[in-house]
């Protein structure tokens, strides 16, 4: 196994070869970082951890701790409780603060008195390990860490799993109603604070209520089923597609602008009528599209969220109304005033 000392040139993974400990490999090829100020020591406890079978990150200042485990995917965390400027105490809190996984922490020190350990386990510590370091004493924590760690990262896998299910939407893939009403508000006030447009596009399928009476529901499900899968190629990374209900569709596009945002728009419009074209028996089906745009709209005088969001979607939900008057099977942009 590898020993990783900071500074020195190293991938994101020491070998990438190596499972995490989470997988069915079991607990080899962890990624462990050994924080103390001594480097003669940080040594010989890497070594240690080596031969057991792991990758080690070395950091020799609180500092360089911090960028290590912000950088690299830690799994276990062995820490010199006196270290000078920022004490192993200290360090535990941050580095707790610094991640939304459970990185099991096991401190390395001298100190074996009980209120040192009571302090340790109130920062953050999960263990101790007194000095000098025992080879089976080692052996077992790392063991016993490391299952907590895979256990625990198995956990907050399946919670997010379950998370992302709840938000989603079954039939076409994109996130639900429930989500836009989750995301929204943040958005906005990203939008808010950053000073950048945020664009919003309402979508519907034209006269889908026929496609449902003459062919089926199994058949309208087909052409819901195709507007998530060209929404899924046609919007950008940091964009977010809701199925808001029905046969509608919002599209959330953050520092946006409005003509960015209409051909965004056309882009979707077209590729979707294409793909129907090829759909038998409901044959060719089109969208019509409303756009609305937070700065076209002179939303960031606002500085209210609630308000934001209400005027934005109501300005883009008008222009699709305006697009459907209009003939349909077209993308309106909306225009001042609001009402």
């Amino acid at each position: 196994m590898s020993v990783v000392r900071y500074g020195s040139a190293s991938p994101h993974r020491v070998n990438p070869s190596l499972p995490p400990p989470s997988s069915s490999a079991g607990l080899g090829g962890a990624r462990i970082l050994i924080v103390d100020d001594d480097r003669l020591s940080s040594s010989v406890l890497a070594d240690m951890v080596s031969k057991e079978g792991h990758d080690t990150f070395i950091a020799n200042t609180w500092t360089e701790a911090l960028e290590l485990f912000t950088k690299h995917e830690i799994d276990l965390v062995l820490m010199d409780a006196v270290m000078p400027t920022v004490d192993g105490f200290k360090l535990t809190g941050i580095l707790r603060k610094r991640t939304t996984t459970y990185v099991p922490v096991v401190f390395i020190t001298g100190l074996a008195d009980s209120k040192s350990r009571l302090r340790g386990v109130e920062s953050g510590a999960d263990d101790y390990l007194v000095k000098p370091i025992d080879a089976l004493d080692l052996h077992i924590r790392l063991i016993a860490m490391l299952r907590i760690r895979r256990l625990t990262h198995a956990l907050e896998v399946r919670t997010k799993r379950l998370a992302l299910l709840a938000n989603i939407d079954n039939l076409t893939g994109l996130l639900n109603r429930r989500s836009l009403e989750e995301r929204l508000a943040d958005e906005v006030s990203q939008a808010i604070l950053g000073e950048t447009p945020l664009s919003a596009l309402m979508i519907d399928i034209d006269h889908f209520k026929a496609v449902n009476d003459r062919h089926g529901h199994a058949v309208g499900d087909v052409v819901l089923a195709t507007v998530g899968q060209v929404l899924d190629e046609t919007v950008h990374t940091e964009d977010l597609a809701f199925r808001y209900g029905g046969e509608e569709f919002i599209v959330l596009c953050p520092a946006t602008t409005l003509q960015q945002a209409k051909d965004l728009g056309e882009r979707i419009r077209i590729l979707f009528r294409q793909r129907t074209h090829a759909l038998a028996p409901a044959g060719e089906q089109t969208l019509s599209i409303g756009v609305a745009n937070t700065a076209e709209l002179g939303l960031h005088k606002l500085g209210r969220t609630a308000e934001f969001e209400t005027t934005l979607l109501k300005a883009a939900d008008q222009a699709l109304y305006r697009a459907k008057n209009e003939g349909r099977d077209r993308t309106v942009v909306a225009t001042l005033p609001v009402g």
